[in-house]
């Protein structure tokens, strides 16, 4: 009795309701009530609620609050045998050759510590940052970021052969008064406290991104956007 399910009094009414706690889950509450003679419950004043019960199903009654509990350890160790109180693969996709999946982490705690579930990616045996969010936002980030790998393929090779750094740009003509760079266009970004030169490969009404690579590792493609009149023609 008692393996899965932790009996936490309640704050508002601690002698007559207790909190039922699966790890770092709520998973339901007993509730005492004082029935007045006659009542035909007054043999069973003790009801168990779960998220097991529908809504409008009657709650099951017991005599005693260690036979509520015992009960609701029953349904926590069924919750624990099929849900996610262990890493589980929730998701696998293959896209544009890259294969990655999602695997769910339950939350856990320590003495001075608490990890909330979130999701690990793995995408071609490396991981991954995962944001925040539902399994769609997830994959949707990882597609993302296959489509950046994919683009930084096709420029890694140009971005080597122009690779330049210096500390500014004085004097080298830019976009000012209203002009824009062009996708292809070559330029200076300030980044990692130079100025590094590199392709535009995006642009908005008020922004460019280029990418660069460095001396130092030139198989590492790095993005950086900036304002127009921030950068310089290369």
């Amino acid at each position: 009795m008692r393996a899965h399910v932790k009996i936490t009094p309640d704050e508002i009414k601690p002698d007559t309701k207790w909190v039922l706690e699966q790890g770092l889950d709520t998973i339901g509450v007993v509730e005492r009530y004082d029935w007045p003679a006659g009542s035909r419950f007054t043999n069973t004043p003790f009801e168990l609620w779960t998220p097991s019960y529908r809504s409008g199903q009657p709650a099951p009654r017991f005599s005693t609050l260690d036979e509520a509990v015992e009960a609701a350890d029953r349904i926590a160790e069924e919750r624990a045998r099929t849900s996610t109180l262990e890493p589980y693969v929730a998701y696998r996709e293959t896209y544009r050759g890259a294969e990655f999946t999602l695997t769910r982490v339950p939350a856990a705690a320590g003495e001075k510590w608490r990890r909330f579930a979130h999701f690990v990616i793995t995408c071609n045996g490396a991981r991954l940052d995962a944001p925040q969010g539902d399994m769609e936002r997830v994959a949707a980030k990882v597609r993302k970021t296959i489509n950046l790998q994919h683009a930084d393929e096709e420029v890694q090779e140009q971005l080597a052969a122009i690779v330049d750094a210096r500390p500014n740009v004085e004097g080298m003509p830019g976009w000012d008064d209203g002009a824009a760079p062009k996708v292809g266009d070559t330029a200076y970004v300030h980044a990692r406290g130079m100025y590094r030169r590199g392709l535009v490969v995006g642009v908005t009404k008020a922004r460019a991104t280029v990418a660069y690579v460095t001396r130092s590792n030139p198989g590492r493609v790095h993005r950086k956007a900036d304002r127009h009149s921030e950068l310089a023609a290369g």
